[in-house]
């Protein structure tokens, strides 16, 4: 063990503090005791610990108040919490893993079973540590790879337009245009994933049929460049409440995953409206189909025949979709393609 742990003991009775101290001094561990609650709370504030062994039974503070004080503190809410107690009815014992602690040992102790509960609490807190960490630089480099991205695919489509306007449009051009395109729709994705949890998105009134326009123009060279024509449909105007980044990200994934699986010279029809008494978006295409369905929302799935994308797409229309309640279904059928259908009624009252 390359690490000294400290591991804060709480308890009211002297004799089980020596007892434990004398178990835990033996494998090196850093041991800090007391036998009032209050003080414990004051010194994981000042000095965190690895972990916490905490009695019960106490006066003034017991050890379900003392941990639910614990778990509040944002800074200590991850320090594992074994409960240490005479108590042995399985009440006690569940409302002590209701409470946030991670373990039961009851009393009289056995050493073997301290240090081996100790040690495994302590593997599995280093273990989320070093997640979150690998998480964290993992978030940096992806927002580093982001910034680098930004520039030049900005570049590339400002200098593009201005070749078209100059020389006239080409399938080269074209081609440019759509896979700078798609490296617009990886950023948007990327962006929405990361910022997520710290960005704010209110909710706007958005006209349908001037959005969705929108998206299919800004969609057109992608997919022509399969030779697929789009097709938007409509049976009334729809005016709807959600945040328009986020329902950019609903159907430009939607719209991109059904050009990634349309087959060449096909078509994709694009239709909102009222049907079957229900308010609907629907993506249909007529490509090879799903291999999945169950799978097509995951994070990173990719379908074995069209590895492309980050697998990312679905994962966060199902995201969004969840979050204003609406609700997907999708068909599909080998070689005869597939339809998204989201039913957004939740999003036709201003109230949301």
């Amino acid at each position: 063990m390359n690490k000294k742990y400290t591991i804060l003991v709480v308890d009211d009775k002297i004799e089980n503090l020596q007892y434990l101290d004398k178990i835990l001094k033996n494998k090196n561990y850093d041991i800090r005791a007391t036998t009032n609650g209050m003080m414990a709370l004051e010194a994981v504030k000042i000095d965190m610990p690895d972990l916490i062994l905490l009695d019960i039974k106490m006066p003034n503070l017991n050890g379900y108040e003392l941990c639910r004080l614990i778990k509040k503190e944002k800074e200590l809410k991850d320090i594992p919490i074994i409960f240490i107690s005479a108590l042995d009815n399985i009440e006690d014992k569940v409302k002590a893993f209701e409470e946030g602690g991670v373990d039961y040992i009851t009393k009289p102790f056995e050493p073997k079973e301290i240090l081996a509960r100790v040690k495994t609490q302590l593997d599995i807190y280093e273990s989320k540590l070093t997640i979150a960490n690998l998480l964290e630089q993992q978030d940096l480099f992806v927002k580093k790879i982001m910034h680098e991205m930004n520039t030049p695919v900005s570049i590339i489509s400002l200098n593009t337009e201005l070749i078209e306007q100059a020389s006239g449009p080409t399938k080269q051009i074209e081609a440019i245009k759509a896979s700078t395109k798609t490296l617009s729709s990886i950023y948007g994705d990327l962006s929405y994933k990361i910022k997520k949890e710290s960005r704010e998105y209110k909710v706007s009134k958005i006209n349908l049929l001037n959005f969705i326009s929108s998206r299919v123009i800004f969609f057109d060279e992608l997919a022509n460049t399969k030779d697929i024509h789009i097709h938007l449909e409509y049976n009334k105007e729809i005016e709807v409440f959600i945040n328009k980044y986020e329902l950019e990200r609903i159907i430009d994934n939607t719209i991109s995953n059904a050009i990634k699986y349309s087959k060449e010279s096909s078509e994709i029809i694009v239709f909102f409206g009222i049907e079957n008494e229900k308010t609907i978006i629907s993506i249909q295409d007529f490509g090879i189909g799903l291999e999945n369905k169950e799978l097509i929302f995951d994070a990173y799935y990719q379908q074995s025949n069209k590895k492309m994308g980050l697998g990312l797409g679905l994962n966060i229309v199902k995201e969004i979709s969840d979050k204003y309640n609406i609700e997907i279904e999708v068909v599909s059928g080998k070689n005869l393609g597939s339809t998204f259908t989201f039913n957004i009624d939740s999003i036709i009252k201003k109230e949301l």
